[in-house]
Order: structure tokens, then sequence, then C-alpha cells
């Protein structure tokens, strides 16, 4: 057995004197590389709009999306909780019935670790929601409508968007009503339904469109926003308490935001 091991090791290492890749290194890094350069496309009944992801920063959780994404997770979902200014909440698994009385408690079944990084949440930036428990994100995410530093540090950012930030402005539009499960008006009174969302190579962003505006990134927006409305809150993921109507009591808003959400948070919560 020692013999044939360093019979192995040399050979390796004679194959790397001579420049030579096992095929199954060569394998792994292809896949790295394709991985790295794959965006998102989601068409949602507004228009369509276009991530990319921050794979070195938030690994484990553009891999939980991108695994989602791929088994249609998110296909007939819709935005639960509209906050204009602020964010646009989507990802809940319950959201494929708008009319579903405990939105936004609803996962894939598991949980994912945090990965709070460097990246900053102003307009365009895509986060996970969480409950008020650490490494409690699941599906639920939200895109950022406009800054809020409050979240910095606080919630998975892990991409942007790179197309359809005119989507994003029409769907944090939206008319609004009060959401009783969190005090607040974001319950959406049209309703946005994400159509699909896909998986691809960047490559093939340029080939639709001509080479034109697939690769260019969204308009950046001031890195801090210098009001936010008293009902803007961060984006909460809700989670069905042992009462009907409550819920876990997942991070909340700025300070500026009602008493009933708790200070600086977003999180997984009902009725978002």
């Amino acid at each position: 057995m020692v013999s044939g091991f360093i019979r192995y090791t040399g050979v390796m290492l004679a194959l790397g004197a001579l420049g030579a890749v096992p095929a199954w290194a060569a394998a792994t890094k292809g896949k790295s590389a394709a991985s790295s350069d794959e965006v998102a496309v989601m068409e949602t009944t507004k228009g369509r709009m276009v991530f990319e992801f921050w794979d070195k920063d938030a690994p484990k959780t553009v891999d939980n999306f991108k695994k989602l994404t791929r088994q249609g997770f998110f296909d007939g979902t819709g935005f639960h909780r509209i906050i204009k200014g602020f964010m646009v909440q989507g990802g809940d698994p319950k959201s494929k019935n708008p009319k579903a009385p405990d939105l936004g408690t609803g996962d894939p079944g598991y949980t994912i670790p945090d990965e709070f990084n460097a990246h900053k949440h102003v307009a365009g930036v895509i986060s996970m929601a969480h409950s008020a428990a650490a490494n409690s994100g699941g599906s639920q995410f939200f895109i950022m409508d406009g800054a809020a530093s409050s979240l910095d540090g606080k919630y998975t950012a892990f991409g942007h968007l790179i197309e359809g930030m005119n989507v994003l402005k029409d769907i944090a539009s939206t008319p609004v009503g009060m959401n009783p499960m969190m005090g607040e008006k974001s319950k959406p009174l049209e309703w946005t339904t994400v159509k699909s969302v896909k998986i691809v190579p960047r490559s093939s962003l340029a080939k639709a469109s001509g080479g034109a505006e697939g690769a260019k990134p969204a308009p950046a927006v001031a890195a801090e926003v210098k009001s936010v409305p008293a009902a803007e809150q961060a984006p909460a993921k809700a989670a069905a308490a042992s009462t009907p109507a409550a819920t876990k009591a997942e991070e909340a808003v700025p300070p500026t935001a009602p008493p009933a959400a708790p200070a600086d948070s977003v999180h997984k919560d009902g009725g978002h």
C-alpha cells in the first residue's frame, strides 16, 4: 500500500512538473468558472429582471438560490411585501396563492447559514430575508428599491440587478394596503407574479439582445437614502407562531418604522 501510494504520488508530481492537469481537476475548475459566469433571469408579469451573483462573498446562499431556481421553486410565486423606496420581498412558496392567510411564513423546509458580507444594501441588491434567529434564511429574498445602511452586515446580500431596474421600480410602485401582521402598509393590492426564474450563462444575454443591454449593470443609486418614510421597514421573513395571527418576531425596520416592527431589520413575516 505504501509503495503504491508513493508511486501514485510520484506520478502526480511528474504530471505537475510537465504542466499536465488531471481530468477531474480540469473538470472541477471548468465547472467553477462556468458557475461564476451564471446569472438569474426572472420573468415577472411586469417584465424581466436579471441578477448577477456574488458567489465569492455568499457561496452557500448563491448555491441555494440556484438549486431552488432549477427546481422551479420560485415559479408562480409573487411579491407578497412591498415598501416603495425600500424593498420588495418574495420567495415565499405560499405566495403561489395570493389570498393565503399566512403569506410571508413559507420556506423550503430547511434553513441555510448566514453569510453577512461587506456589500451595501442599495437599490438593485438582492438579499436574504430571515427571522430573528441566526441562520434562519431559506427561500425568501428581498430586492432593494432604495438604500438602507441599517441592513448592512445583518442580512446576506448575494447579488444585484444588471438589467430591469425599471421593472423593479414598477413592482415597488404597486398600490399597497395595511398589513395587519406587520403593522405597516406593505400588502400589495395588485399582484405581481414571478412567472419563471432561470439560471443561464451570462453570454446568452448578449446573444438574446444582440449584445446590447444584457450585460450592462443597472444604474447605481446613492449609498444612503436621505429620507425614509416612516412606513418603510426592512424586509422580513415571517414565521408562523403558535397562534394563527402571530408571527415569529423577526428583525425589524429602520428607527423611523412604526412601533409594531422591531428596529433595523428584514425578516420573514406573515402578511408580507
